[in-house]
């Protein structure tokens, strides 16, 4: 091998060395950049909104030391359910996906009830379930979720409902809003 293709090889095995410590560093600084992301994201989705706060603590003073079947608390859980379907059927409506808005609103109408008159528990309870187990199809079909903290008010109370091991463990959860 000559000495001009040997420095040729030579800039080359250096040239390919450069170009992979600036990829692998480039790829560091984007995982790093992505990781800084998905955590600010994961704060901000931790966090429920104060539309969610007001509700959480209007069930917390409602509901918690087994009242989930008194009226008082399923009025707060239907109160709960009302806005957050119609801030979920806006939501879906503004994404054009206004058929799903309106079948969110039918399927979910009846555990709205509580806000306006007395019903027994266990309606309420098949009510919300039916409500859940909508908005679940509706997520899956559109990518579209409603307010989460909402949301797991109506399953912490359908919890709550079917006297589950997790009661106390969401009372406890709520009671920091009493």
């Amino acid at each position: 091998m000559t000495s001009s293709k040997l420095f040729v090889f030579m800039l080359s095995v250096c040239a390919l060395f450069g170009l992979l410590l600036v990829s692998v560093n480039a790829d560091a600084a984007y995982v790093q950049k992505k990781k800084k992301s998905q955590q600010a994201q994961t704060q901000q989705e931790s966090k429920p909104s104060s539309t969610a706060s007001d509700y959480a603590r209007r069930v917390a003073q409602a509901c918690v030391s087994g009242k989930w079947e008194q009226q008082p608390c399923l009025k707060a859980v239907s109160e709960n359910n009302l806005v957050m379907a119609a801030n979920y059927i806006e939501a879906l409506e503004k994404s054009g996906r206004k058929s799903h808005g309106e079948m969110v609103k039918q399927k979910c109408a009846a555990s709205t009830a509580a806000t306006k008159g007395e019903y027994p528990a266990s309606a309420m309870r098949s009510a919300y379930v039916e409500c859940v187990n909508f908005i679940v199809d509706t997520a899956n079909a559109t990518g579209k979720i409603p307010d989460q903290s909402q949301y797991q008010l109506l399953v912490g109370a359908v919890q709550c409902l079917d006297k589950s091991a997790y009661c106390s463990a969401i009372e406890q959860a709520l009671g920091k809003y009493k």
